[in-house]
């Protein structure tokens, strides 16, 4: 899915439900969908990871998304299986919610 099909289904939602204002336009939707993401991303980037806690955000009944720390490590190159050094990086991690699991599960 892209982001101009995230807000073409997003107007089409609206449309179907009740106390959702009818006059959103595509712009007005790519404004908010750029807003959220960009509070999302800005969350992450801003948050530090511990060795207690990793910072989290949690969609009820999608998921969780979790900020993580990845250790350096010796790797192989694949073409000349010379050991290599891979550094060390901060990435994210989805868990799928239990609403999201069953939607995909259902038969």
């Amino acid at each position: 899915m892209t982001k101009q099909d995230l807000i073409e289904r997003v107007i089409q939602s609206a449309a179907r439900q009740k106390g959702l204002p009818p006059q959103m336009t595509k712009k007005m939707v790519g404004q908010l969908v750029d807003v959220v993401f960009g509070e999302i991303g800005g969350y992450f980037v801003r948050a530090r990871v511990t060795r207690k806690d990793n910072p989290r955000f949690t969609y009820p009944g999608f998921g969780t998304f979790t900020k993580k720390r990845r250790e350096g490590r010796t790797g192989r190159d694949p073409r000349s299986g010379e050991p290599i050094e891979i550094p060390a990086r901060v990435t994210l991690a989805f868990a799928p919610g239990q609403g999201l699991k069953s939607q995909l599960n259902k038969k």
